[in-house]
Order: structure tokens, then C-alpha cells, then sequence
């Protein structure tokens, strides 16, 4: 595998390590009717069964029929990061020998789908952000953030997946005790995985090396790392 495609492989990985945080914090928005609290449980059934398309499409309706529904729009983000992930998983698996252009196709699907998720990721913290941090909005708001930099993070861009890092968990320090023992065993998995606090610590040591010197990705630590869902 090709230092291009292994790059691509374990930065998927990496994304996993938080993609499922905060989804039981909704934060609908005022007025939230009974049908839509049921659309949006629907969707969220949607997503942990990997039906990321289905789940985009009723994200997608929801928001469109209730703009101020920033749960919607938070869905649409983590909808997309999934198929974005899946895209780049798919081009994985493909033999770069004899199907380079396909290849191609599924990453560019992916990096605009990413890049697409993001977008959404910045148009909800901004709203939050206006709206003013409080008692009600201050854990999504922190999910928001740990989802963005993880979305950062996979893009490449360091600096900015660990400033959203350190201002998620500054404002839900939860996120630093990664998923529960009920949901490790739901999972078969023992072990925690690496959080967000740890890549947190990680990208620090490493930023503040020469660039030369400056190792992105563990590898083994990067593979362990798995979705789930905060608690």
C-alpha cells in the first residue's frame, strides 16, 4: 500500500474516534413537534444501523421544513462525515493496480462530502456561538466542536481540529471519558479506545516539534480508535 493510501486509511480511523458523540442532545430548537421528535429518532436509528443516506434524508427534510432546527443540521454534518468516511473506506479496498480511476472518484466523493460536513459543523457552532453559551446549549455546543475537529483532524488541518479539541472539552469535559462500559460491551470492546483528549495531547506534543520532526498519526494507536456514542 502506498504512503498516499495508507495516509488515507488511518485518517478514516481517526474520524471514527468520536463521530458518535452527543447524539442523545438533540437540542432541537423551540416548538419541536411530536412527528419531528420522531423523525429525528428515526434518523438517529438510521445512522447507528449505517444507513447514513436514509438518515441524510430525513436530517435534510427536517431542516428544510424548521431552519432554527440545529439538531437537524448537526445530523446532516454527522450524516455526511459518514458517508464521506465510507467513500474513502470503499476506495481502500479497491486494487490501485487496475482501478485507479475509480479510485479517484471515491476519494474526491469523499473530501467533498467531508468538506460539505464541515460547512455544516461551522454554521451550527456559529449559531450556538450567537445565540450565547449557556446552561441549555453548552454540552451540544461542545459535541459541535469535538465533532468539527475530528472532521479537521481528518482533512488535515492540525492546528484547527486541536484548537475545536480543547474548546469542546472545555466546555463538556465529559467527552473526555469516551464511550461507557455498557456501549464497550455492546461493541466487544474491552479496552477504551483513544479519545479526543488523548489525540488532543498527541497533536500538542507533536505541533510543537520542528515540522521535520513532527509524526501525524500513530498508526496502531489511530486503528484502535472506534465510533461511539457519549453518554
Amino acid at each position: 500500500m502506498g504512503d498516499a493510501h495508507y495516509r488515507m486509511l488511518v485518517r478514516a480511523a481517526v474520524v471514527l474516534t468520536a463521530v458518535w458523540i452527543g447524539w442523545t442532545f438533540y437540542d432541537s430548537g423551540p416548538g419541536e413537534s411530536t412527528v419531528t421528535g420522531r423523525e429525528l429518532a428515526a434518523a438517529d436509528r438510521y445512522l447507528e444501523d449505517g444507513a447514513f443516506e436514509q438518515a441524510l434524508g430525513i436530517f435534510s427534510q427536517v431542516y428544510a421544513r424548521q431552519p432554527d432546527n440545529l439538531g437537524a443540521l448537526r445530523g446532516k454534518a454527522q450524516a455526511l462525515m459518514r458517508i464521506g468516511i465510507r467513500r474513502a473506506a470503499d476506495a481502500e479496498r479497491l486494487d490501485p493496480t487496475t482501478q485507479q480511476a475509480e479510485i479517484a472518484r471515491l476519494r474526491q466523493e469523499s473530501t467533498t462530502q467531508l468538506r460539505q460536513a464541515l460547512g455544516y459543523y461551522d454554521e451550527a457552532v456559529e449559531r450556538e456561538l450567537t445565540a450565547g453559551v449557556n446552561e441549555r446549549n453548552r454540552r451540544a455546543l461542545g459535541v459541535a466542536l469535538a465533532n468539527r475537529g475530528i472532521l479537521k483532524d481528518q482533512l488535515g488541518e492540525y492546528r484547527g481540529a486541536l484548537a475545536d479539541y480543547r474548546e469542546g472539552l472545555r466546555l463538556e469535559p465529559g467527552l473526555a471519558e469516551g464511550p461507557g462500559f455498557l456501549t464497550r460491551f455492546l461493541r466487544n470492546q474491552p479496552q477504551p479506545p483513544p479519545s479526543i483528549a488523548d489525540r488532543a495531547r498527541y497533536l500538542a506534543a507533536q505541533l510543537a516539534k520542528p515540522e521535520a520532526e513532527r509524526l501525524m498519526r500513530i498508526p496502531e494507536q489511530d486503528h484502535r480508535q472506534r465510533a461511539y456514542r457519549f453518554e
